[in-house]
């Protein structure tokens, strides 16, 4: 992960500014388990530090890209608001529906020295659990194209 971050930062900074189109942005209502199944204090997929995620089974039929973390059980969301899971919980552990947020962008990188420009779609989600904002995105990146076909 820590990798592929890195490997993003560095050819943007190679490049001129990215352009941001938006493909996609619906909201969708999906349940959120606030149970110890549910969410959890997991550095899956973060490195060395732990934050408060819940799973969203659900969210797997809604997104184009794969938003569960390496060893998790269902796609996930993150929130920086707090680390603490009972923040969260407050003592009542059910399961509510919530709105999500699915935003689908084309991101484009032109790099003037090659001729070519660096196309990713990146897709980001949110939801708001309880007043703390959640968090997901992915990328992948797409074929490279010529500078002239760069819109």
């Amino acid at each position: 992960m820590k990798k592929i971050i890195l490997s993003v930062i560095m050819l943007a900074a190679t490049m001129t500014h990215a352009n941001e189109t938006i493909i996609s942005k619906k909201t969708v209502q999906l349940a959120v388990d606030l149970s110890t199944t549910g969410i959890r204090s997991s550095n899956l997929g973060y490195g060395d530090t732990y934050y408060v995620k819940i799973l969203v089974p659900g969210l797997a039929a809604e997104t184009l890209l794969n938003h569960r973390n390496e060893g998790e059980s269902a796609p996930c969301l993150a929130t920086y608001d707090t680390f603490k899971v009972e923040d969260v919980v407050q003592n009542q552990p059910t399961t509510e529906i919530h709105d999500f947020e699915i935003v689908q962008k084309k991101v484009v990188y032109p790099d003037t020295a090659d001729n070519s420009c660096s196309v990713y779609l990146v897709e980001n989600v949110q939801t708001t659990v309880r007043g703390f904002k959640f968090i997901h995105e992915r990328s992948t990146e797409l074929p490279k194209r010529n500078l002239a076909d760069c819109q």
